[in-house]
């Protein structure tokens, strides 16, 4: 039984550098801003600030977004809603397979919101909404393009038009990706326990089910008909977001064996994520073999690199 004298524990209560913390709003906001890095400044928020800070971070970095750069809502909302999920996800450590799966629904589920919302604002249906979104958004692409002349609109518009979802799916796997390897290969986090950091990333390996449905689904877009190769064609992309996964995870683990200096190691990703995607892919199918032929198994590899950090 507590006695009437004695008094709680006072409640610590962190203090925050009010400098820091705007900066950090106005780096959310350009994340925000280019939609693929607004999980990873978010994630930088969560390991630079305890909570609430991290998340006011985040929020005040939207709102910026939304006011002062002018980025469309349904953009700010995405990118607030997804980077903050994937953010607060890796801090609580869920483990990263679960992680993607439930990020991807939710995007699926927030971008599906934001296709209704402005459906029922401008009173069209749906798939009308989406055929004049796609329209515009041609429009746009096609106003002051050097290369004009040499893109053919019509299939790239088809392509949006009917892979669309599956390519949004797509951006946004290599968009978390992106920043789970950046805020590993950086050190963001500070402890070797953290299930993201660089030692722990290296060892994960994806469902071998993904290489089986990843082979399944090319040689579809192959033999389909051509009225299923849209939808065939972005099973194939969104699988091969996986494949690319677990390609730069091969790559990692190739040049620790190498003991590559970090720097050359960060123009090497940088090179592979923006060059090297399809080779990447290619060495995400062939990781089980390769990590074989160097003669490492998964829980050697996992005690070798927490051994090493």
């Amino acid at each position: 039984m507590r006695v009437v004298n004695d008094r709680e524990d006072p409640i610590e209560v962190k203090s925050v550098d009010i400098f820091a913390l705007i900066s950090q709003m106005f780096l959310v906001s350009v994340g925000v801003a280019t939609w693929v890095f607004s999980p990873m400044v978010m994630i930088y928020s969560h390991s630079r600030f305890s909570n609430p800070w991290s998340k006011i971070a985040s929020l005040g970095g939207a709102v910026l977004a939304l006011l002062f750069l002018e980025v469309p809502v349904s953009q700010v909302v995405i990118g607030f809603v997804v980077g903050l999920f994937v953010a607060d996800s890796v801090e609580r450590q869920v483990k990263p397979f679960q992680m993607l799966s439930q990020s991807l629904a939710l995007a699926l589920a927030v971008a599906l919101g934001c296709v209704v919302w402005g459906s029922l604002t401008q009173n069209k249906g749906i798939s009308e909404f989406w055929m004049s979104w796609v329209s515009s958004l041609m429009e746009k692409l096609q106003v002051g393009n050097p290369i004009g002349q040499a893109m053919n609109w019509t299939a790239l518009k088809d392509l949006i038009l009917f892979e669309g979802p599956f390519l949004y799916l797509s951006a946004t796997l290599m968009s978390i990706w992106i920043a789970l390897g950046s805020a590993a290969h950086f050190e963001w986090f500070k402890s070797s326990e953290n299930i993201y950091c660089s030692g722990r990333l290296k060892s994960l390996q994806l469902p071998r089910w993904l290489n089986i449905a990843f082979v399944v689904s090319f040689v579809s877009t192959l033999v389909g008909r051509s009225n299923e190769q849209y939808v065939l064609g972005g099973i194939f992309r969104v699988l091969s977001g996986f494949m690319f996964i677990q390609g730069s995870v091969c790559l990692a683990v190739l040049l620790q064996q190498r003991n590559v200096r970090k720097g050359i190691r960060t123009l090497i990703y940088i090179v592979a994520t923006v060059l090297g995607f399809y080779a990447l892919v290619g060495m995400g199918i062939m990781s089980p073999w390769i990590l074989r032929r160097n003669r490492i198994s998964p829980q050697i590899l996992k005690e070798n690199l927490e051994e090493q950090i």
